[in-house]
């Protein structure tokens, strides 16, 4: 099964590598530019995943560092808002 994904991404950039070819006409431009798209998918995956687990609740060492930091922290708080809560902490320390 993860040999057919590989495939089928491996032809996926094969074909945008052809498109980004025939409007460039440059294989080095072709290359950084589907470099460049590579990334920015990856780095959108990484940012869905994070938004979906913003709503998730406060991990264990989110609580015991916002304890360590004297934060005190209501119940139900969310991964997202001990981020945050993290954040204005270490701000208002410097």
């Amino acid at each position: 099964m993860e040999s057919k994904s590989f495939e089928a991404t491996a032809e996926r950039y094969a074909a945008l590598y052809d498109k980004i070819m025939a409007k460039v006409r440059d294989e080095r431009v072709a290359r950084t530019i589907l470099s460049e798209t590579a990334k920015d998918q990856r780095m959108q995956v990484i940012r869905d995943e994070r938004e979906a687990q913003n709503g998730q609740p406060a991990t264990t060492r989110q609580l015991e560092y916002l304890k360590t930091l004297g934060v005190k922290v209501k119940p139900g708080l969310t991964k997202k808002e001990a981020s945050g809560l993290i954040d204005e902490a270490l701000e208002k320390e410097e």
